[in-house]
């Protein structure tokens, strides 16, 4: 690589495209709000692809600094959950099956199963009130996404303008 372009800056480039394009797809995709199996393939290749962001963390926390590799780890539980609630909100066959084995497991774990059943899956049942779990937990992660990629995106324009004004190459 050039000095011009180092492996991490590519990296930081990446990850915060990949979440990007997610955030930006998964709008779309609930706009146009298909329940065809269309739609739920491409929900099952964004839950995958939200997979991407813990691991471009790690990778970063290898090539720049372990503070990125840090972020990755704790970005798992939300990819995990956007994973999941994505997953669940084309509300097919396999939607229902994934939401029953989940809340079964949930319901499985001793002492705190029940309350996050509750609030997770709005009961011990799996219907309407699921549902509405899943779309809020769902989008509020979309929304802290496009927040994300926004700071980012504005640290970086302020970052070049701070390094133009004082005469130095950008970074």
């Amino acid at each position: 690589m050039s000095r011009s372009n180092p492996p991490h800056r590519t990296l930081k480039v990446a990850l915060i495209g990949l979440v990007a394009v997610l955030s930006v797809v998964d709008v779309v995709v609930l706009a146009a709000a298909p329940t065809t199996s269309r739609a739920e393939l491409l929900r099952l290749l964004l839950a995958i692809g939200a997979f991407g962001v813990p691991f471009l963390g790690f990778l970063l926390g290898f090539a720049e600094r372990p503070l990125y590799a840090v972020g990755g780890a704790l970005s798992l539980p939300f990819v995990a959950l956007y994973a999941y609630t994505g997953v669940l909100l084309p509300w097919t066959q396999l939607s229902f099956f994934l939401g029953q084995f989940g809340l079964e497991l949930l319901l499985s774990v001793p002492v705190l199963g029940e309350p996050l059943a509750t609030a997770l899956f709005g009961g011990f049942t799996l219907g309407q009130a699921t549902l509405q779990a899943a779309f809020r937990y769902h989008y509020a992660i979309v929304a802290l996404a496009f927040v994300g990629v926004a700071a980012a995106a504005g640290t970086v324009g302020l970052r070049r303008l701070v390094s133009v004004r004082s005469g130095d190459s950008p970074e």
